[in-house]
């Protein structure tokens, strides 16, 4: 025990005497018997570390060795000690947990035989009821009925001699039946609670990770930002790639397997589009994979993408991102098995990415993740780390209390900011300027709302007999208003975007716009419903006149709402 605690403490120190105390305590592991859940998680999370951020290929390989035998360990753990070790996401232990309809589908597609119905935690019965009375056939419907037979008793019997478990039963049943197109919120009203058994599974954290060619060390150690964060940030990076179908499913499965076993998941990993996946190479074997939204899961107006940063290939921390215009709402999580690495300097690099991909001016960090409602956030002091990377408060007394404070900090290295502080630091959203950046660019967030309040009045006006009818009558008159004659030209993921955003477009009047105005939204228009989103966020970002209309629209709108 006394070898894994040491391991641990070192785990991200690089200099040659910790190095060399690291392959020493490596190499004696295979000695050890460790009983003990709590020092085993330890181990597991240096041995991520290590092999994360390796200081040479000697210390990659054992600790990848040591990852490959975890396993064994476990299987000769006690019960009390594997049930202690239930949703650490180890290899050969459980995780426990009511995944949404999109996370069990994916559970279903990838690991069959894994995944069973935890009869015991699940407790709305009737929800599940309700599911199984859309599944039965006639001639069955007295029997379940007759309250004989419980929906638990009645999928055993079902399901038996049939391939895989009642999960397997039960989600291959909701996707081979159209009868209902909502099945996604009748799974996730059922709350039904899952056991997933990670024993030899591929999506373990240890197993978890995207191949890469070549592993890379860290002789010199963790990387922290160097000069001026904004100057790094639009530097272009060396390379971005679009991976292919095949693999761009592929890095969608690590992302998603890195949040089930976390008991987390994200829009943005569970709509992502295998098709538009791209990943940025930027260096000492660290990557970042960017997703888009599959085409009808992407929102009206704003362009949303999440991200996966790896290194080694093994998924070390994600986030996602809300794009419009020139600016980008996004924020960093770090896996907790990678914390105390170098999440400075990862985060500028996200930041790096997304500027290239999309040009942005801004990025804006909202108060949740720097403490608002965010307890772990709050007591880490995560204010303190956007604010040296060059975040600033957007309101001016906040603005003043940070710098007091952090002038404060810097003056006196025993000093910290109490959480009364803390919480007046997190009562309003942070930006980050980039050179040319301007204040008429912003967009506040608050007008996405606006937007969509404006939108149903719009689709109010239209006066249509049927909430479609009026959209068609709002977007025919869009599509007159930008002499737009003739949609048939496009395709149909083309078309239902359009017909998603017109109620927006409708609400800043196109008709009266310049001719060149007009042919550059209808550009925009059908980029939303585009195979690749970046390039509607890309053109988003370059329609001054449909901003400037947009957020007249959205300040007038402040006056009228009661």
């Amino acid at each position: 025990m006394v070898h894994a605690s040491r391991l641990f403490e070192i785990r991200n120190r690089f200099d040659s005497s910790a190095a060399a105390e690291k392959l020493e305590l490596l190499r004696s592991l295979k000695y050890d018997t460790i009983r003990s859940a709590s020092e085993l998680q330890r181990l597991h999370a240096a041995l991520c570390f290590i092999r994360a951020f390796p200081n040479s290929m000697a210390h990659y390989r054992l600790a990848h060795l040591e990852l490959r035998r975890f396993e064994d360990r476990i299987e000769q753990c006690r019960d009390t000690v594997l049930q202690q070790l239930s949703d650490t996401g180890i290899a050969g232990t459980p995780v426990y947990y009511a995944f949404s309809y999109e996370v069990a589908a994916w559970l279903a597609r990838r690991a069959p035989g894994a995944v069973s119905i935890d009869w015991e935690e699940t407790q709305d019965s009737q929800r599940i009821d309700d599911i199984l009375t859309l599944l039965l056939e006639p001639a069955e419907d007295e029997y379940f009925d007759s309250g004989y037979v419980g929906a638990r008793e009645w999928i055993e019997e079902v399901s038996a001699g049939v391939d895989g478990t009642d999960f397997d039963w039960l989600l291959a049943q909701l996707r081979q039946n159209h009868r209902v197109p909502t099945w996604s919120q009748l799974y996730d009203a059922a709350d039904l609670w899952l056991t997933w058994d990670l024993s030899h599974s591929k999506f373990a954290k240890l197993h978890n990770r995207f191949p890469v060619k070549q592993i890379r060390t860290r002789e010199h150690g963790l990387r922290k930002p160097a000069g001026s964060v904004k100057s790094v940030i639009m530097r272009p990076l060396a390379s971005i790639t679009r991976l292919s179908r095949r693999d761009g499913r592929r890095m969608i499965d690590v992302a998603m397997a890195s949040l089930a076993v976390r008991h987390r998941e994200t829009y943005h990993f569970n709509h992502a589009n295998p098709n538009e996946v791209y990943v940025a190479d930027i260096g000492e074997g660290v990557s970042v994979a960017v997703f888009g939204l599959q085409p009808d899961a992407r929102y009206p107006l704003e362009c949303t993408m999440g991200y996966l940063i790896l290194s080694n290939g093994t998924p070390v921390g994600y986030g996602g991102s809300s794009i419009v215009f020139q600016q980008v709402n996004t924020g960093i999580n770090i896996f907790d098995e990678y914390r105390g690495g170098e999440a400075a300097f990862l985060w500028v690099q996200v930041m790096r990415v997304y500027h290239e991909l999309t040009g942005c001016t801004r990025f804006i960090a909202n108060p949740y993740q720097f403490g608002a409602e965010n307890t772990e956030a709050l007591k880490s002091g995560a204010f303190w780390f956007y604010y040296r990377l060059g975040y600033r408060p957007v309101l001016p007394e906040v603005r003043k209390l940070a710098a007091r404070e952090y002038g404060r900090i810097r003056n006196d290295r025993i000093y910290r900011s109490d959480i009364k502080t803390l919480r007046r630091l997190a009562s309003c959203d942070m930006h980050l300027n980039l050179p040319g950046a301007r204040a008429s660019d912003l967009f506040d967030e608050q007008w996405l709302m606006t937007s969509s309040m404006l939108a149903t009045r719009i689709l109010v006006r239209a006066g249509g007999k049927t909430r479609r009818h009026s959209v068609d009558r709002v977007a025919a008159q869009v599509a007159r208003d930008l002499d737009l004659r003739n949609l048939r030209k496009w395709t149909p993921a083309e078309r239902r975007a359009f017909r998603r955003i017109a109620p927006i477009v409708a609400i800043t009047d196109p008709q009266t716009w310049s001719v060149a105005a007009k042919r550059d939204l209808r550009r925009l228009l059908r980029a939303k419903g585009a195979d690749f989103e970046v390039g509607y966020a890309q053109l988003l970002r370059q329609h001054d006149v449909f901003l400037a209309a947009l957020r007249k629209a959205c300040r007038r709108a402040r006056h009228l709402q009661v």
